[in-house]
C-alpha cells in the first residue's frame, strides 16, 4: 500500500495518520506489510485490520481508540527511524576509523 505524495496533499489527514503515513514511507519506504510483520510479527490478520483502518482514517472515520493505535505505531516507528540513523552513524564512524587506520599503515610501511 503506496501512497503518492499529491494523494497525501488532497486528503485532509489526522495529524497522527499524517505523521504515521510519512513515518511508513522513510522507514519501510512505503510498505506497510513490512511494518506490519515487524511491529506484529505473531497476529498474520494485523496487516488486513491495519489497512482497513487507515482506510476508514483517510476518509475521516478515526475513532479516538485508533489515534491511540496509531501513536503507538509512531513510537514504534520513530524507535525504528533512531536505531536506523544510529547504525549508519556508527557504520559512517567506523569506516573513518577503517580508513584512518589503512591510511597510517601505509605510511607506516611506505606504500
Amino acid at each position: 500500500m503506496h501512497l503518492e505524495n499529491n494523494e497525501k496533499d488532497q486528503l485532509n489527514l489526522n495529524p497522527n495518520l499524517e505523521k504515521f503515513l510519512n513515518l511508513i514511507e522513510e522507514v519501510y519506504t512505503g510498505n506497510l506489510k513490512a511494518f506490519s510483520d515487524a511491529f506484529s510479527d505473531e497476529d498474520t490478520s494485523f496487516y488486513e485490520r491495519l489497512k482497513k483502518d487507515i482506510q476508514r482514517a483517510k476518509q475521516g472515520s478515526l475513532t479516538i481508540k485508533k489515534e491511540d493505535a496509531l501513536k503507538k505505531y509512531i513510537f514504534f516507528l520513530e524507535y525504528k527511524q533512531w536505531e536506523k540513523n544510529t547504525d549508519n552513524k556508527f557504520s559512517k564512524k567506523l569506516d573513518l576509523q577503517i580508513d584512518t587506520a589503512i591510511e597510517a599503515l601505509c605510511k607506516a610501511t611506505g606504500q
